[in-house]
C-alpha cells in the first residue's frame, strides 16, 4: 500500500509536502518492513523464519523429490543476508530495542528494497521447491481496490 500511495503522491504535485501524514507513511513502512526482514534471518530455537526454512531444506535436500541442486538455493540465501544484514542493524538498534545510541549505518530505500526483492526471489525459490509451483512473487497483493476513496476524489492515482 505504501508503494501505492507513494506512486499516487507522485502524480499530485499539490500532495507533495513534507509533513507529519508523509513522515508517518514512511516511517510506518520502514519499521515494518525491517522488523519483517529483520525476523526472517533469525534462526534459533524459537524463531520461525525464511532463513530457517531454507537451512531445513538443505539439511534435508535428499528427501525432497526432485531437488538435485542447493546452488541456487544456497546463492539465493547468500544474497538474502547480504542485503538483510544492511537494515538489519538498523533495525535492531533504533527500531526494535530504541537503543540511544546512533545506528552506525541508516539504509536507504534502495537497500529496503533490495531486502526485500531478495527475499522475495529466496520466497519464490522456496515455494518451487516445496510445493512444485512457479510463483510471480510472494510479496502481499491487496485484493480490493482499497485506492477508489482517492478517485472518488478526483485524486489521480
Amino acid at each position: 500500500m505504501f508503494i501505492d500511495l507513494h506512486k499516487m503522491i507522485e502524480k499530485n504535485p499539490k500532495m507533495q509536502q513534507g509533513d507529519y501524514f508523509h513522515d508517518y507513511m514512511r516511517d510506518t513502512y520502514v519499521a515494518h518492513v525491517l522488523m519483517m526482514i529483520r525476523k526472517h534471518l533469525k534462526t534459533d530455537s524459537n524463531s520461525i523464519s525464511l532463513k530457517a526454512l531454507v537451512r531445513d531444506i538443505l539439511e534435508n535436500s535428499n528427501q525432497i523429490e526432485g531437488f538435485t541442486s542447493p546452488t541456487e538455493l544456497q546463492a539465493r540465501l547468500s544474497n538474502f543476508e547480504n542485503c538483510a544484514k544492511k537494515v538489519e542493524a538498523f533495525a535492531d538498534r533504533v527500531i526494535a530495542h530504541r537503543d540511544k545510541r546512533e545506528p552506525s549505518y541508516t539504509p536507504t530505500f534502495n537497500d529496503v528494497n533490495d531486502a526485500i526483492d531478495a527475499m522475495d526471489r529466496l520466497c519464490i525459490l522456496c515455494a518451487t521447491i516445496i510445493k512444485g509451483e512457479n510463483m510471480a512473487t510472494c510479496k502481499p497483493t491487496v485484493q480490493y481496490g482499497w485506492l477508489n476513496i482517492f478517485r472518488d476524489m478526483g485524486i489521480e492515482t
